[in-house]
This record gives structure tokens, C-alpha cells and sequence, in this order.
């Protein structure tokens, strides 16, 4: 098990691709972090620095508060699992796994019970055991692979998507016997994804990356209710959080935000010290936290459902505002409505977050 600092870290390409731009970070000992962005934001560029894969053109890797910044990585005690499933194909299973522990200097007595543990841990079953790793499907293929990697202890495991290539089902069975795993065992897993519905469910923390940057490094409640900016709030979800551009303005004794002429919502009372009148601003909201009701004239906000279609017990909403704006509710099944309707809309005053217009961050 291991804590791993990462102190200023910069990675720079044919000197000018900036892979990695100035990371601190810290992951705390026996936790799952994920690193999670679109392709091409730095996550894998950082997975390889930690492992050693890659050097830093500034800044430091402490791993258990020591310098690992120039150790090769088969000095730093770690596993790693990549997106394409690396097994011995001409070995049998029960083989696969007991190598890795023969290296280790594991004891011939006791290479017996601990492949049993280890293949038990993952799911694979005993029926398997003795046949050839070429045999197994694609996703029992990624299941040894996993099994190999966690078969020794190790400061740190390192899972570079390993899910890519693994149909939706077994993708849910992998990621909680890694979860149950990491539980029993306390170890540090760095879970490399871009995909947020996998980071949500089994992290710890996640540090959500874009351009070479994290942008926010929390744990995934505040991830997804209280992210740091627009693109954070966008990007996890499905769908993601919307943004309207509001102006602020004072109307009866309250400030009101209003966008082109529409009023949208009065600012909530936790940011109003920190807006002011006639100042920009971007309000966003998740599409599962917007109210509506039909022909209710109890809400000043109205619009018209332009489209609907379900998803799951759920149904995403497409409702036009006006000719400027349109709005996406994900509604109960129960609320469904058809193509034009009228309804009447209402953001609640707790799920309402405010970004500056300029910056895109947070208030």
C-alpha cells in the first residue's frame, strides 16, 4: 500500500505539447482514485509517470514519501493492468496465477491456497482452472488478468481501462469485485477511465483532467453536485449538467437572473453575497432536478416540450424556453409528455449552482 505525491508535475512533447501541465496532487494510502477526462487530457500521460513509464521535464513522484521520480518501474512495487488483457495464452489459469507468486518468492506450500484465494476473489471458477488461458472470453480473459495483477501485494495497482473492451455486464461484475477487493485488502488502486459512470461508482476520489489539467480533485458526491466549474458539471452525468447565461437583476427587493428578457430564477440565498446587480453569470442545473408540471401558473418559467424519449424507468424532456433557449428535464416515467405541451417550469432554489460568466468556475 502506498501514498503517492504528485509536486508540480509538467510532461511536454516535441517541446511544445504541453501532456501534463503543473499537477499537485496527493493519493492517500489504500483508497481507488480515478483519473478521469476525454482522450487526449493527460490521464494516461500521469498513469505513466507514476509507474515510471515516463520521466517529468519538471517536478517531483513521491511514493511513501520517497523520491521515485527517476526509479524504473520495476523498482516501485506496483501492478498495472492495461485495456487489452495480458495472460500467458499456453498456460493454464491456475498457472497464470501461480507464477507471479513464484517470482515473489512465495513459499511452494503455500502457492496452492493463495491461486485458490486469488481466483476466488475474482469470480473465476474452479471448472476453469485447468484450462488454457486461449479458451476464456474476452471479458474472463480481462477477469485473469486482474487476478494476476492483485495476486501479490504490491505498494500500488495501476488499471489503465480496463474495461474498454469488456460488454456492459461484465463491466458491472469486474468493477465491484475490484471494489470488494480494495476493500478487503486496503490497497492504493489508481483507475485510469473515460468513462464517469465507472469513476462514480468505485472511486474514492476522482481528479477529472482536461487539456493536461485537473480541474477538480474531490470525492465523487462533490464531483458531481458541486463541481468546480462548467466543463466538470457537463461532463459527468448523463446527461450532463445545462448552463443558461443570465444577467443579474434587481427586481422587488430581490436579484433575479434573467436571460435575454427571460426570468429564469431569483438568486439563491447562499450566493447572494458574493453576486451583484447587472453582472454575467452562467446558471446550471442537472436535468433530473428541474420541476414541472403542466399548465400550473403557480411558476413564472414556461416552455414546450419539443421532444421526448425514454431512458430506463426515466424520460429526457427536450422543452423549448423560448427561440433562444431550451432546456433538457429528466423526468419519471409518470410525468412523460408529448410533443407540444406547454409546461410550466421551476429550478429549486437547493440545486440552482451559479458559475462566472468569464472564468466558467464556480461562485
Amino acid at each position: 500500500m502506498a501514498r503517492i505525491i504528485l509536486d508540480g508535475v509538467r510532461k511536454v512533447y516535441n517541446g511544445s505539447v504541453v501532456a501534463v501541465e503543473e499537477m499537485n496532487i496527493e493519493i492517500p494510502d489504500g483508497i481507488i482514485v480515478s483519473l478521469l477526462g476525454p482522450s487526449g487530457c493527460g490521464k494516461t500521460t500521469t498513469m505513466r509517470i507514476i509507474a515510471g513509464f515516463e520521466s517529468t521535464d519538471k517536478g517531483t513522484v513521491h511514493i511513501e514519501d520517497k523520491d521515485f521520480t527517476y526509479t524504473t518501474p520495476n523498482k516501485r512495487n506496483m501492478s498495472m493492468v492495461f485495456q487489452f488483457p495480458v495472460v500467458y495464452d499456453t498456460l493454464t489459469i491456475f498457472e497464470n496465477i501461480a507464477i507471479p507468486l513464484r517470482n515473489a518468492g512465495v513459499e511452494a506450500t503455500e502457492i496452492e491456497s493463495k491461486v485458490q484465494n486469488t481466483l476466488d476473489s475474482f469470480g473465476i471458477k474452479k471448472t476453469l482452472w485447468d484450462k488454457k488461458a486461449s479458451k476464456l472470453s474476452i471479458s474472463d480473459r480481462q477477469r485473469l488478468s486482474l487476478a494476476h495483477a492483485f495476486a501479490v501485494e504490491r505498494n500500488l495497482y495501476i488499471l489503465d481501462e480496463p474495461f474498454s473492451n469488456i460488454d456492459p455486464k461484465s463491466r458491472i461484475i469486474l468493477s465491484r469485485f475490484i471494489r470488494q477487493f480494495q476493500t478487503k485488502h486496503k490497497h492504493t488502486i489508481i483507475f485510469v477511465t473515460h468513462s464517469q459512470s465507472e469513476a462514480l461508482t468505485l472511486s474514492d476520489r476522482i481528479a477529472v483532467m482536461r487539456d493536461g489539467k485537473v480541474l477538480q480533485y474531490d470525492t465523487p458526491e462533490n464531483i458531481y453536485s458541486k463541481p468546480s466549474n462548467t466543463f466538470v458539471g457537463w461532463f459527468m452525468g448523463n446527461p450532463g449538467m445545462q448552463f443558461i447565461k443570465c444577467k443579474t437583476l434587481g427586481k422587488n427587493g430581490q436579484i433575479i437572473l434573467v436571460a435575454n428578457g427571460l426570468e429564469i430564477a431569483a438568486v439563491p440565498e447562499k450566493y447572494i453575497e458574493k453576486v451583484k446587480e447587472k453582472q454575467d453569470i452562467i446558471i446550471g442545473i442537472r436535468p433530473e432536478n428541474v420541476k414541472i408540471v403542466k399548465n400550473n401558473k403557480d411558476f413564472n418559467l414556461t416552455g414546450t416540450c419539443m421532444h421526448s424519449e425514454p431512458v430506463g424507468s426515466r424520460m429526457l424532456l427536450h422543452v423549448k424556453l423560448n427561440n433562444e433557449h431550451s432546456i433538457t428535464v429528466k423526468a419519471a416515467a409518470a410525468e412523460a409528455v408529448i410533443k407540444g405541451v406547454d409546461l410550466a417550469i421551476h429550478f429549486p432554489e437547493e440545486n440552482i449552482l451559479l458559475f462566472d460568466a468569464a472564468t466558467e468556475e464556480a461562485l
